[in-house]
């Protein structure tokens, strides 16, 4: 009988919900805890190092990422199917995508700690999740749909605090970045670990009524992934926080008309006009595209630019010395360690447009139309201008049309 009493007093300590709501406060505490003893900068110094090993230099966290990874292959080898390692695979990919979305500016390495803590954190979440769930019976498809709503309740109230807490601010870039490790995570959990929940259903995209979507777990993830993705890459575009209306906006609308194309896709009369709709856009944008190409900034107005034929609106852009561009995060003034990363990309001159009425462009040296500053990465000089974006565009345009190398920044609004 005291062995009972004993074992009963103990079994709290294996309860799956025990483990969620200990890992839940730690996800919270963790920003706390990085604040200490300079954890946060300990863990990046850490990302930094290197071994050789037969003189191939090879980061310390790839190399203990291996070891882990090989020995989990060898400890499970009689259960691990190929289909299992092609699910890793898939996973693998689709967080190097969400790198490539996110802290542009913060010029992380694809290894770094700081740079996969959000998925790696979540990632676990939804495991943790999956077990305390299935302990108490939960269909599927709701477990997936609670796992991915705690995840965003979760990671929203994190950013919220962090808004109190000294030297920390709120990101909704870092609520899609754990969204994405969330629904990574359950691929993992719901296609390998347990792949026997989810054979029994079928890969289907658009169901007849709204409420079909939420009853078929395939579909139900498929749609989270895509909301996600598309939540992940507005959100780090728009990271600061006077943004944070446009970026739950713009992720939830855009959602909305790609959720709705798949719905509406299985009516014939509905793919038809989508069909048209997306093969006139493709067309009229090769025309535009191909009768501008040879030019650079086409046309510039409050929150639109047009360059080489493509409209870009609102989001700010960076076009590179080669002429290639991407959108980037919108800002009114660079940090140091936001100049550090334009400087891995800039030779000569770096342009930048201010906003039509000159509200950004800030964090240089002096608030000049044009300086000197010197680049640590190119280890040379390197000419900054900052002008008003309308006429940056035209100077941009004279600069490229003399052939020199010009680093153009553009901030699209004010």
């Amino acid at each position: 009988m005291a062995k009972r009493k004993k074992d009963d007093k103990s079994s709290w300590f294996y309860s799956p919900k025990v483990h969620l709501l200990l890992y839940e406060l730690l996800l919270i505490a963790t920003p706390f805890l990085l604040l200490q003893n300079y954890l946060q900068a300990a863990i990046g110094i850490f990302s930094e190092k290197k071994v050789e090993i037969f003189g191939i230099s090879i980061p310390l966290t790839v190399l203990i990422a291996i070891i882990f990874l090989s020995g989990i292959i060898i400890l499970l080898r009689k259960k691990i199917k190929p289909k299992h390692l092609f699910i890793w695979l898939i996973v693998i990919i689709l967080i190097r995508i969400g790198q490539n979305s996110t802290d542009y500016y913060f010029h992380h390495k694809f290894y770094e700690l700081q740079h996969n803590w959000h998925y790696l954190a979540y990632g676990i979440f939804a495991y943790v999740m999956y077990r305390n769930l299935k302990h108490k019976n939960v269909p599927i498809e709701k477990k997936i749909l609670i796992t991915f709503v705690t995840a965003l309740g979760l990671s929203t109230f994190d950013e919220f605090i962090q808004v109190y807490i000294s030297n920390r601010i709120f990101d909704i870039c870092d609520i899609g970045k754990d969204a994405w490790g969330t629904v990574n995570g359950m691929i993992i959990v719901y296609f390998v670990i347990a792949a026997d929940e989810m054979k029994n259903f079928k890969w289907k995209w658009n169901h007849p009524h709204l409420r079909d979507y939420l009853k078929n777990p395939k579909t139900l993830l498929s749609m989270e992934i895509i909301f996600t993705f598309i939540l992940l890459n507005i959100s780090s575009l728009l990271t600061d926080k006077t943004y944070l209306f446009y970026s739950v906006l713009f992720s939830i609308s855009a959602f909305l008309i790609v959720f709705f194309i798949i719905h509406f896709f299985r009516f014939k009369i509905a793919r038809i006009a989508i069909i048209l709709f997306l093969g006139a856009a493709i067309i009229i944008q090769g025309f535009f595209f191909f009768k501008y190409r040879k030019e650079n900034i086409v046309y510039n107005k409050y929150g639109l630019t047009v360059y080489k034929g493509i409209p870009i609106p609102f989001f700010d852009i960076m076009i590179y010395q080669n002429g290639s561009f991407r959108l980037v995060d919108k800002k009114h003034s660079f940090n140091k360690r936001d100049i550090s990363t334009i400087s891995h990309y800039a030779d000569d001159i770096l342009l930048i447009g201010s906003g039509t009425f000159g509200k950004g462009g800030y964090g240089f040296p002096e608030r000049k139309e044009v300086q000197f500053i010197y680049n640590e990465v190119k280890k040379k000089p390197l000419q900054v201008i900052i002008l008003k974006t309308p006429e940056a565009c035209r100077v941009y345009n004279r600069l490229k049309a003399k052939g020199y190398k010009v680093l153009f920044i553009i901030h699209n609004t004010c």
